[in-house]
């Protein structure tokens, strides 16, 4: 997989609409039109940053009979501008999710997204984070029934970086004011993504506790793109904390009763 590679999963139950057709209309078409349609998607061979936020490499709706995966979605991240953005996860669920409403009815059980932190520059994060609170009215007027009690696992790998940086992520979660993600909790035995196959393609998991940050709490609403949201959230929290490795940011519904 290339270095600047974003790669999306979608797992859970699909059941397809009868009229869908993957002759006509495969995950890769659905993802590149949407893509495109929200001006997010850069033209081949244009670097410039400004260009998109990623250019499409593949996609693929997984046998409804084999593993939890659904839907997978492989893009190339552009050349970051600066001020650097948020890690654009709210933007890769929204594809995705948009994709899977095409296909079928999704009852999703968890999103994962590989994400190459290593390719940051080092550098101030207001914009990042900026653009997580311009997000926030999104979600504000969701009724109180729709939180959802999930658990959020940041893996690094063959790594310990997620692990190390976890008490300080926690910390500076709770910080941030925002009604997207609450009653937050740190959660080192966890694993979000345990179960979940087929797992990340050229992702060394190892599934020991000391290479992941794990958190619990409540999502305002079970969608595509509030987990989205979330797992940029996650991202920059670790960014911050100096994380510059590969990561998968897994976001899965709890056991625990919702909210």
């Amino acid at each position: 997989m290339a270095d600047r590679a974003l790669f999306c999963a979608l797992h859970g139950t699909m059941e397809p609409h009868p009229w869908y057709d993957p002759a006509t209309a495969d995950p890769y078409i659905l993802f590149h039109a949407r893509s495109h349609t929200r001006r997010w998607l850069a033209a081949p061979d244009d670097g410039r940053p400004e260009a998109g936020l990623w250019g499409m490499n593949d996609a693929g709706l997984d046998p409804l009979d084999e593993d939890s995966r659904r839907l997978w979605f492989q893009v190339s991240q552009q050349p970051l501008a600066r001020p650097r953005r948020a890690v654009p996860a709210q933007q890769m669920l929204d594809c995705a999710g948009a994709v899977a409403d095409r296909v079928g009815r999704l009852d999703l059980e968890a999103a994962q997204l590989l994400v190459p932190l290593q390719e940051l520059p080092p550098g101030p994060h207001e914009g990042a984070y900026g653009d997580l609170v311009s997000a926030l009215p999104w979600f504000a007027e969701l009724p109180a029934r729709a939180r959802t009690a999930v658990t959020v696992s940041l893996d690094s790998g063959t790594g310990t970086e997620a692990a190390d940086a976890a008490p300080a992520m926690v910390e500076r979660l709770r910080e941030i004011r925002q009604q997207v993600f609450t009653d937050i909790t740190a959660a080192p035995g966890r694993d979000a993504a345990r179960g979940l196959t087929p797992g990340i393609p050229d992702f060394p998991a190892v599934g020991a506790e000391g290479h992941r940050a794990t958190f619990e709490g409540y999502l305002a609403e079970w969608s595509c793109e509030a987990t989205g949201w979330l797992m940029a959230l996650i991202c920059e929290a670790a960014i911050e904390q100096g994380v510059r490795v590969p990561v998968v940011a897994t976001i899965r519904l709890s056991p625990r009763p919702g909210g």
